[in-house]
Formats: C-alpha cells, structure tokens, sequence
C-alpha cells in the first residue's frame, strides 16, 4: 500500500470552502517501478508523475528541486523513496500551496500555510521562492482569484529580484499565456495586471502598453457580464487590443504581442483583422451598401464569417470600454440576416460562366441579396 497525500490546490480550496474537481496526489517511500507494477501509467517526463488506473488523478513522487540554470526548465530533480512529505511541500510557491491532507482527513501544514489563509496572506515559502520566474506570475494572479488577501511585503520584494534579475525574460510565451487564461478564468484579469506592473512584469511581458490609462474602465467591463459573452481567448485579444489602442500602435503593439505570447492561429487572424481595418469598423454602420459590401468581401466574411462578426463585437465592446458611441448591434444584425439569406438561395448562374468570371457572378449575385436588406 503507497503512502499517498492529496495536495496543492485541492486542500487549500477545502480549507477556504471552495469547490474543486482537480485532485493531485504526492507519494511517498515509493519508486517508480512499485508504482508501474501496482497498475500506475507514468506520464511526467520531466520527474515521476503518473495516472491512477481508475480514477485517473495524478499521483506524482515526492521530489525536492536544485536551480541549475535561468528560467522556469533550469532545474534539477531529484525523486527517491527517501524524500520526504515536508521536503516536496517546501519546493512549492505559497504556503497555501504547500498544505497536505493524509487518508484520515489529518492537515499537515509545516509552512503555516493555514495560518496565512485565515489571515489573508500570500506568502512564500523560502527565498528559493525566487529561483522560479513563473513564480512572479502565479502570485500576480493568485491575488486576483483572492483579491481580499495581501502580499506578503517579503513575498513582493522577491517579485522584484526576479524581474531585475531578468529571470522573467526566461519564461516561455506558453506558460505566460496558460497563466493569463487562468486569470481570466477568475474573472479578474485587471488585478492580475496591476500586480505585474507594480514589480516592473508587465513591461517585460508586454512592453509599451498603456496599462495604466486603460485600467479603471477595463476592469469595469472584465468583471460585467458582458464580459462572458466572449470565450477566453477573445478576452486576451481584446485585452491586447485596449491596452495599445493608442498613439497609432494598436497595429505595432497588439499584433506584436500576440505573436509572442504565441496566440492560436485564429486569434492571430482575428486581431490583424480589427488592428488592420479598426478605423473601417468603427464606421461601417454608417456607410453605404457597397462600400459595407466590398468590406465583407475584403476580409473574407463568405468563407469566415464567424471572423468579422467576432471582430465586430470586439470592437463594439473597445469602443464601450474607451468611451466612445458607435452602434454596431443593427450590422451586425444585418449581416445575420444576410447569412441566412445566403443559406436559403440557390443560386441560378448560366454555365458559360467560367474562373474569374465565375467569381465575379457569384459576388453580383451575392451583392443583390445583400442590396434588399432594410
């Protein structure tokens, strides 16, 4: 029979009554060919980590860690029977984090871990805390998931050795970007930020942005329902395109960092679409027929369209956040109703039509429908 404890996050909710679906386990005294043969299916491949042959959660040894080099892969570590509970807790970031709970539903919490979550504190654990870069991240948006509690001053001074270390600049785009969707599924992203530019992050993250002009207003709409009408990764476009509207950088600033915080594809697509045609969207409501319908054909609404009408609604909601009035409900109802129309036509062409011509009756055709609409 392994030893085993549940830990991380799953207690730290339990303590603080918050439900939770994801449970991970630490073993101890065991190996990790007594795991293999007890039915266990490995999986880590930087340390012992495996899935339980019936529930699936994570069963991870117990390991202690050594910094060998700069960023979040520059350690080395070491997993052994003989590592002990209170060794692999001490390697985590926050002492919230670092509390386990054995079988009989007994704490074990070396760290004072469930002393700082009755008063509110976010505190590290040692100064190895500083070693992590991705550390200066989970911090920022920890204090955005419990935006009552309070950096420990210790804590924060160690977010600022790591940024001048210029340990941060080490840190994948992949992992930056795990960690911003998080935040945002707490729905506080705006705190988040605000504690990455306090300790001099965000500049490094994503340098040049207006965060600070930006951040009362943001944060009212990032915490409004109106908020979830947009999945995660249109929130993270619309984040990047408020905080470099401005200057002339949207183009510079926002599609730049999407780039390098490694967005999908579509979000790629999405936010050179409202960077590139903004001042054409801000307007198309009011603009004649043909020139709405030379627009949708130029940014591919017939094979996309699901693109304009989200880049539609992302600036809708830009120019909420800035202030400014523009109605794009009535086009963007519009060309609902021209989506559907196009569905329900047959389309009669004469078969002399040909290639470019081809294409050319089929827009004609297209542009008669859309030229009916109210």
């Amino acid at each position: 029979m392994i030893k085993k404890y549940l830990v991380g996050g799953a207690v730290r909710d339990q303590i603080m009554g918050i439900r939770t679906n994801d449970f991970d386990y630490v073993v101890v005294g065991s190996s990790p060919d007594e795991m293999i043969k007890l039915g266990f299916k490995p999986i880590g491949r930087d340390f012992p980590v495996f899935l339980h042959p019936d529930s699936h959660e994570e069963y991870a040894l117990a390991r202690t860690e050594k910094k060998i080099s700069k960023g979040y892969h520059g350690f080395e570590f070491y997993a052994s029977p003989d590592v002990t509970l209170e060794e692999d807790l001490k390697r985590r970031d926050i002492t919230m984090n670092a509390i386990a709970m054995d079988d009989s539903g007994q704490f074990i919490d070396p760290f004072k871990g469930i002393e700082d979550i009755d008063n509110k504190i976010i505190r590290h654990i040692s100064d190895a805390f500083a070693e992590d870069p991705l550390r200066v991240i989970r911090v920022a948006r920890f204090k955005a998931r419990f935006p009552d509690f309070a950096i420990h001053e210790k804590t924060f001074q160690l977010l600022k050795k790591i940024v001048k270390n210029k340990e941060i600049q080490a840190l994948s785009a992949e992992r930056v970007l795990d960690e911003i969707r998080k935040s945002f599924s707490d729905k506080n992203i705006i705190m988040m930020l605000e504690v990455l530019d306090n300790c001099g992050a965000l500049e490094i993250i994503l340098p040049n942005s207006h965060f600070s002009e930006i951040q009362g207003a943001a944060n009212l709409f990032f915490t409004s329902s109106q908020a979830s009408e947009l999945n995660t990764d249109d929130q993270i476009i619309l984040l990047l395109l408020i905080l470099y509207l401005g200057d002339n950088e949207i183009e510079k600033g926002a599609i730049v960092n999407a780039k390098k915080l490694k967005l999908p594809a579509r979000s790629q697509h999405l936010i050179n679409l409202v960077s590139q045609h903004f001042l054409q969207l801000i307007d198309i409501d009011k603009a004649d027929k043909k020139t709405q319908f030379d627009f949708i054909l130029k940014v591919d609404f017939f094979r996309r369209p699901e693109l304009l009408f989200s880049s539609l609604l992302l600036t809708k909601y830009l120019l909420n956040i800035k202030k400014k009035s523009h109605d794009l409900d009535a086009f963007m109802e519009k060309l609902k109703v021209f989506e559907n129309d196009l569905s329900m036509t047959k389309f009669k062409i004469d078969p002399m039509f040909k290639g470019r011509e081809l294409g050319q009756e089929i827009q004609k055709k297209r542009f008669e429908i859309f030229q009916k609409l109210s």
